[in-house]
């Protein structure tokens, strides 16, 4: 399995994955992790790193808040997408085309106050030795903000619509991806193996949240009878709390280094 480059999805992603109900979860749940480094008392600009960062939706909010910004992918057409919102924007952010796992060799990326690696590592062919790469591009006391894809989410999700034989033939073969072009990754992980990958790269977590504990599991039916305000404050809130927690689809590791 070779790491995914997403030049054929970007347009999908803009609306899937960032737009609507979902992504005011995702941004609720990190804005509350981050907001102790984002808003600091001495207001000095961070060197932030969106490794993976397709379109650099999240990353870019952070350019606008005056902290110095440099989105990073292999896929050159979400970078052109993330280029087409920088010069929108009037942004001073920088993009830059290359594998997450060249950040620390190459002489173009500073050292990292906050790297972002959002929803990547499931994508990728050796996550734990991309994740070792983005430890190194740390300063230190620098953070990691960490999500990915919940495999006991994936797993739940199965056991609910009684796709029991589905279960097996993925938990056998270890590809877990839907059909072609389908935004199910193939290699979702277990938080606590993404836990302890984190602890041998030296990395301290200091934050784990949940990000979508529910939502995914409401009906549509249901979600469209509750105001969506209603729906982020209780993600927020059961974000934190097992078992809730565990059964997210995206898990938020906010780690530091020592």
């Amino acid at each position: 399995m070779a790491d995914r480059n997403f030049d054929d999805l970007a347009q999908r992603f803009r609306k899937r994955i960032y737009g609507g109900l979902k992504g005011d979860i995702r941004l609720a749940v990190l804005g509350r992790d981050l907001a102790p480094l984002l808003d600091p008392a001495d207001n000095k600009p961070l060197c932030v790193v969106d490794a993976g960062g397709g379109q650099g939706q999240f990353a870019l909010d952070l350019a606008a808040r005056g902290h110095d910004v440099w989105v990073t992918d292999i896929s050159g057409e979400m970078l052109a997408l993330a280029q087409e919102q920088i010069d929108a924007r009037g942004l001073s952010a920088q993009t830059l085309q290359l594998p997450l796992q060249a950040l620390s060799s190459d002489p173009r990326v500073p050292a990292v106050d906050l790297l972002l690696c959002h929803a990547v590592l499931e994508w990728l062919e050796q996550p734990q030795q991309a994740l070792e790469a983005l430890a190194e591009c740390l300063k230190p006391g620098g953070y990691l903000s960490l999500t990915f894809y919940n495999r006991r989410a994936l797993e739940f999700r199965l056991l609910q619509r009684g796709s029991l034989r589905q279960l097996d033939r993925n938990r056998e073969s270890g590809d877990w991806g839907g059909h072609a072009g389908s935004l199910t990754p193939k290699n979702p992980l277990l938080p606590e193996t993404v836990m302890d990958w984190v602890g041998q790269t030296g990395l301290n977590i200091v934050a784990h949240s949940g990000i979508r504990c529910f939502h995914d599991f409401m009906t549509p039916e249901m979600r469209d009878k509750l105001p969506p305000e209603a729906i982020v404050e209780k993600e927020l809130l059961y974000s934190r709390i097992d078992p809730y927690r565990q059964l997210a689809r995206y898990v938020h590791l906010l780690c530091r280094r020592a």
